[in-house]
């Protein structure tokens, strides 16, 4: 008799099912974009969900030649275009032929697309390789460390397991702890477009450090020279640059948002091909930007830069402020929802690259430091606005990880709900 190591609990399946179906009759999307689910070709059922995370979950565990493998995978039908790839037969859904095709597309990444065949059997079609104009209303499930998948759909992220628990996913945290660093402007309108466009940044920035897998700390300041107190001199590659086209000009920052609130303002019906064009062009534009400095904190030492994305210097060593001490407790959170935190020893807080990147978030209670592991964990670490204390969130590799229009709209979606817009 063969019996399994675990059982997916179906509590856990059935609220994880309405969700889907509440996101599904949310008039969210219809308010921002139109409905982006109106034409759901499947509606996944408990027992297909069930078995795609319970195939990722396993594939999670295996290694190719050696090495692990990190896959996603989407419930989607076979679409020709030019971002797929269609078998000629459909393969059979199982760990091997998972394991064997994700490591061809890790980078640039693609998702494993299944779909049920004529016997109502999950089959692997092809894969479809991801865009950041891409917003596709289905499930998806990816594998982000041995035992941990991450399950999102329509771009937003709903839920994580972790081994032999499951949580359900809540950013709300991590806006309201960061949200206060990003304001700048007196144009109030202006300023909170900006804030969203600095916090998806932000997260793309960090999602771009996951992928060369070399870990890294950026450093994100206000435009000021108070930094400089918390880096040792000299610094071994400093100059300045943002990165950007030749006809990106940032310091144009009214020009930035409008394309933001002229597309996120009105219902769809009334967009223009020219407002969709400029906006998966500021898009394209940031991503680039953002995989350029994310590439430049795989040098050993921490990167400097603004909240709009200046770089200041990189390979920077952080050394405490004159007459700062660490604070003796910090408060630890994770993205999920009923987690009140946890007081961790400073000492306690984790390796040298998180307990330098904590002294700067200390000193400077104007910035925020984000660390990524080589594992992929990503924390963010700034100080409370109201009582000073030093945060610390982890595993926000669970905000992080949602990429492309879908993650955008939904990040707009939270903003909007939490008045933030």
């Amino acid at each position: 008799m063969i019996y399994t190591a675990y059982t997916l609990h179906p509590e856990f399946i059935e609220e994880l099912s309405k969700r889907i179906h509440l996101l599904i009759e949310s008039t969210v999307p219809t308010t921002i974009v139109g409905s982006i689910f109106q034409n759901i070709p499947l509606i996944p059922s408990q027992l297909l969900i069930s078995q795609i995370i319970d195939t990722a979950i396993w594939s999670s565990f295996a290694t190719d030649e050696g090495n692990t493998v990190t896959i996603s995978i989407i419930l989607s039908p076979a679409e020709d275009s030019f971002n797929t790839f269609i078998f000629d037969k459909p393969i059979s859904f199982d760990v091997n032929n998972l394991v064997k095709l994700g490591a061809a597309l890790e980078n640039p990444r693609a998702d494993i697309s299944v779909w049920p065949n004529e016997e109502n059997k999950l089959v692997v079609w092809g894969f479809r390789t991801r865009s950041v104009g891409t917003l596709l209303p289905s499930l998806c499930v990816e594998v982000m460390v041995p035992g941990g998948v991450l399950i999102t759909f329509g771009g937003k992220s709903l839920a994580v397991l972790f081994g032999n628990k499951a949580y359900f996913i809540d950013h709300s945290f991590l806006i309201k702890t960061i949200l206060p660093k990003l304001s700048a402007l007196k144009d109030q309108q202006s300023d909170r477009i900006l804030c969203l466009m600095r916090y998806m940044s932000l997260l793309n920035t960090a999602r771009q450090m996951r992928a060369h897998g070399r870990g890294g700390t950026l450093l994100v300041v206000p435009e000021n020279s108070e930094w400089q107190r918390s880096i040792d001199t000299p610094v071994p590659y400093t100059g300045g640059a943002d990165f950007l086209e030749s006809d990106y000009d940032v310091t144009k920052k009214p020009s930035l948002t409008s394309i933001v609130k002229n597309f996120f303002g009105t219902s769809s019906q009334s967009k223009t091909i020219t407002e969709r064009e400029n906006l998966e062009r500021l898009g394209r534009q940031l991503d680039q930007q953002c995989k350029h400095i994310a590439r430049l904190t795989a040098v050993d030492g921490a990167l400097v830069m603004s909240f709009d994305r200046f770089v200041y210097c990189f390979g920077a060593k952080i050394i405490p402020a004159p007459n700062q001490t660490p604070p003796a407790n910090i408060r630890v959170y994770k993205p999920v929802e009923e987690d009140n935190g946890t007081t961790v020893n400073f000492m306690d807080l984790g390796g040298t690259r998180h307990q330098s990147a904590a002294h700067f978030a200390n000193d400077q209670p104007g910035a925020v430091a984000v660390v990524v592991s080589q594992d992929g964990h990503v924390s963010f670490i700034s100080s409370d606005p109201e009582t000073s204390d030093l945060i610390v969130i982890q595993h926000a590799e669970l905000a992080v990880i949602p990429e492309g229009l879908g993650a955008a709209l939904w990040s707009y979606a939270l903003f909007a709900e939490m008045n933030l817009l």
